[in-house]
């Protein structure tokens, strides 16, 4: 075989071409469609390859970069990117569809548009469908999308062309029954379901008997007015992120077989939790609205709403009774112990739980909601705490623990919470605190849970490097 200067064969053999098309389909499937459907033009082998393809990827940044520019869409960037899907798919032959991706969030397609591509797919058996885009009038779920027997995954993604549009709303059909369907995945800003008919959007939230993901993503103006009933046997997994502060909204969720629970959202949502028998983790980020806080402090919680907030934290707990892993986060913590003499009086015990991760200033009010959690979680056996570094916007009054006495005059009563301690966590074996800065707070806690632990094993202490030198002029 003869060689060329640089010592391959002049005549290489191509390989790729010589691959059957299920392995040249896998292969154009992590690319845009745009470039799988250009290598047409390679040979006659390559013709027809991408018309069978079961994985469509169409992406607007396809159809940008070759500008590079991706602040240049205009409408002549939409038409030439519903030209090229629309081609595509009714180019394409008539085999199943595994997986369709349209990410059309910077341009301006129609509702009809989109309607028209989930037709298609459906009309082709697809079993995952992920829709990113933006809405001016609504989005009408087509009933065809709500019945397909063939969907396993499905994720919307939804924006609002206007900001603060109250009537930008989601309708749903009537008839709504995916049973297949394992990972539903919803993304809303400045769209929100229909409030004049909360009985069809909690149906459709019934409406999936196999799900076991349910992500549920909802910035700016998603959940107004928006009181959500959700029931689903076999949900293992739900992932709640809600960024809006609405009084007049709520989630109710009953899933006996939920495994884990993730929770960003305001206490001002009301959360009722039943039947989450299989929780094995909870994360719960609850934030504080801002008007309740008190004038000029970011920090303090109005008196008037210590209660409602302690009250709003017992019932959550209640619903995460049966975790054995508990994360717990600043706003939460901070809102639990505002009001010490209710958690006094409340019957609850955390008999499964057996790691406890805080992420928590140790300002009074969250002492007291650390011990409490502490005090009924008898079989805990970890404890990490994350020291909120909100908690240090300014320099403490009492950076380090020599230089005050301990007495009561300058504690004052942040310690009494810790007093029946004892016999509480008597089965910790783990002690991790990171971000120490060597205030009395901090040092006192750790003192009280290491004269308490009698089986404890293992403290790992981190110290804050950006908070080391408190005082003008040290090394």
């Amino acid at each position: 075989m003869k060689k060329g200067n640089s010592g391959f064969s002049s005549s290489e053999v191509d390989r790729i071409s010589n691959l059957p098309d299920s392995l040249i389909h896998h292969i154009l499937s992590f690319m845009y469609t745009k470039y799988a459907v250009k290598t047409c033009v390679l040979s006659k082998r390559w013709r027809y390859i991408w018309n069978s393809l079961s994985v469509l990827n169409f992406s607007e940044k396809s159809h940008i970069s070759e500008s590079n520019d991706e602040d240049s869409y205009n409408e002549s960037h939409s038409d030439i990117f519903v030209e090229f899907v629309d081609r595509v798919l009714n180019l394409r032959d008539k085999s199943d569809i595994q997986l369709i991706n349209l990410d059309c969030s910077n341009l301006y397609t129609t509702g009809s548009i989109i309607y028209g591509w989930i037709d298609i797919a459906v009309e082709r058996n697809v079993q995952e469908l992920y829709i990113k885009t933006k809405v001016e009038d609504g989005f009408k779920i087509p009933p065809c999308l709500c019945t397909c027997e063939s969907l396993t995954k499905l994720e919307l993604q939804l924006t609002g062309w206007v900001e603060d549009d109250y009537e930008n709303r989601i309708t749903l059909p009537c008839d709504m029954s995916l049973p297949r369907l394992k990972l539903l995945h919803l993304r809303l800003e400045h769209i929100s379901f229909d409030d004049d008919d909360e009985n069809q959007t909690n149906r459709f939230f019934s409406s999936f008997p196999s799900l076991e993901l349910l992500i549920i993503e909802i910035g700016c103006r998603g959940f107004h007015n928006t009181k959500l009933d959700i029931s689903l046997p076999k949900l293992k997994y739900f992932v709640f992120d809600c960024q809006n502060d609405e009084s007049n909204s709520g989630v109710k969720l009953h899933a006996p077989s939920l495994a884990s629970f993730s929770c960003v959202s305001y206490l001002s949502t009301n959360f009722i939790l039943e039947g989450l028998s299989s929780l094995v983790d909870a994360d719960i980020e609850i934030k504080i609205s801002i008007e309740d806080y008190m004038p000029a402090s970011n920090s303090v919680i109005h008196e008037d709403k210590k209660e409602f907030y302690v009250r709003r934290c017992m019932r959550f707990l209640r619903g995460l009774h049966k975790a054995k892993v508990l994360t717990l986060r600043n706003s939460f913590i901070k809102a639990l112990g505002g009001a010490p003499h209710i958690l006094d009086t409340q019957l609850l015990e955390f008999h499964n739980l057996k790691c406890l991760e805080l992420w928590s200033s140790l300002s009074r009010d969250c002492l007291h909601s650390i011990f409490y959690v502490l005090k009924i979680s008898p079989n805990m056996e970890s404890v990490s705490l994350q020291i909120s570094k909100l908690n240090y916007g300014k320099r403490p009054e009492y950076p380090y623990c020599d230089k005050v006495k301990f007495n009561e005059e300058n504690i004052g009563d942040y310690w009494d919470t810790g007093l029946s301690l004892p016999c509480m966590i008597c089965r910790l074996k783990f002690i991790e605190i990171q971000d120490l800065h060597g205030c009395v707070n901090e040092l006192k806690f750790l003192e009280i849970l290491l004269k308490h632990a009698p089986v404890l094993e293992k403290v790992l202490l981190k110290i804050s490097l950006s908070h080391v030198n408190f005082e003008s002029g040290a090394s």
